[in-house]
This record gives structure tokens, sequence and C-alpha cells, in this order.
């Protein structure tokens, strides 16, 4: 039996390890049932309806994924890492802790806000989806949470933020969970979807968090696209030696 530990990575690994046809007609069958399954959901969904939308016969589908079950777990594979792929791009592009915690939250929110098969399956199947954000979202908020606290781990080791190791994974379950509940109940009073709502959460919410993390004595230039908290030049809150 795997440990726990090990199984929480599984889904996020999975999604970045496994091997997916990548010849031009996979690509476009997989495009197709993207597409497929944007318009229709997933419990209509149908080789024979994929394999008109690409132009080619149900055989060929077949040649590349013999079952449903497993061009819709390439079709979730593929999505997943492109998530990720993209997540990990935006916050390597940014030079300050700050940076990186504010745009790859927001880019977290926007893509999976505006993600067309995600918003498909939570506004006409959500039976097929939302038990895996809610009641058994425990798979997925441990590998999100162990992702998310690589990265801070990184920026602690680099001498950029302070905090202790047993509260890392605490921040990083709390921006998780923060993500999912902004995907999965979109109305809110939140300025989530408008750039200058987005500054204005940034400077009275996430732009702080970062700020009372930083080390005693440093300061981080400044990102043009991050707006310095109010008055917080130096990290008045920030965490000291021993300090949870």
């Amino acid at each position: 039996m795997r440990s726990g530990a090990a199984h929480e990575h599984d889904l996020l690994r999975r999604a970045v390890a496994t091997e997916l046809p990548d010849d031009e007609i996979a690509s476009r069958i997989l495009g197709a049932a993207a597409e497929q399954a944007e318009d229709f959901g997933l419990r209509r969904f149908t080789m024979d309806d994929v394999a008109r939308r690409v132009g080619v016969s149900r055989v060929t589908i077949y040649r590349y994924f013999p079952k449903k079950d497993q061009l819709i777990n390439a079709l979730l594979m593929r999505e997943l890492r492109r998530f990720l792929t993209k997540l990990d791009t935006v916050i390597e592009a940014e030079s300050t802790s700050e940076a990186k915690l504010v745009h790859g939250v927001l880019f977290c929110l926007g893509f999976l806000r505006e993600h067309r098969l995600l918003n498909r399956l939570l506004r006409t199947e959500p039976e097929l989806i939302l038990p895996y954000l809610t009641t058994k979202a425990g798979h997925v908020v441990a590998a999100a949470r162990s992702w998310i606290a690589r990265l801070i781990r990184v920026e602690v080791a680099e001498g950029r933020i302070e905090l202790p190791d047993r509260d890392i994974d605490l921040l990083a379950e709390l921006l998780v969970r923060t993500v999912i509940s902004l995907v999965i109940t979109p109305e809110t009073v939140l300025p989530v979807d408008s750039p200058r709502g987005q500054q204005r959460l940034v400077e009275l919410y996430l732009g702080p968090v970062v700020a009372a993390l930083r080390p005693t004595g440093l300061v981080e230039p400044a990102d043009p696209g991050v707006a310095e908290p109010a008055g917080a030049v130096e990290p008045a809150g920030a965490v000291e030696p021993g300090v949870s």
C-alpha cells in the first residue's frame, strides 16, 4: 500500500509525466475532444462525435485511444499539464516573492474561472466534478498544496521570505482553498475579474502577506505590476526566527 504522502503527489506528477501521443493526428483528436466536451459535456461525449469533428474514422481514434475513458483521461491530463506549465512560467518570470505570489494567484483565478470545460462541467454536470472539489477534494487539495509549498520553500531557501517550515503547508493550503472557492462559486463581491479590482485586492491583502514574511532588513525591488502596500516599505510584521 502506498503512503498518503506519496499518493497526494500522484495527481499533479502524473499530469506532468503522462506521455501523450504527440503527432499531428493525436493533437487534432485531443483538440476535437476538448471542443466536444466543452460544447456537450462528458455525459454525451462519444467517440463517433470526436471522429466527425476530426474528420477521421472511429478506427483511427481507437488506434490512439482504445477506450473513451482513456481519451477523456488524456484530455484532462493535457489540460492539467497546460495549467501547471503556464503557472510555473508565470512564477519563474517574476523576480520578487511578492510578484510571484500575486501574479501566481491571479493567474490561477483567471485561468480556472475562464476555463471552458471546467465551467461547462460546473454549470451542467456538477455531479461529475463538484465532489472532487468539495467533499472528495482531499487528494486535489493535497496535491495542489504540495505543489505550492514546493515553490514557497524555494523562496525560503533563497532567503527572500522567512517562514517556519511547519507553517509553509498552512500558507499553501490557504491559497489553494481560496482559489478553489472562487472557482466553484464564481459569484462574489471580490473584484477578481477586473484589473483595477485585482490591484485593490493586492494592495489590501496579497501584498501585505509577503511583506510580513520578508526577513528583517530585506527590501525587495519594487515590481511595477504590483503596488507596494501603503506605508509598508519594511515589514513591520516580519516573522522573527523561532516565532510561529
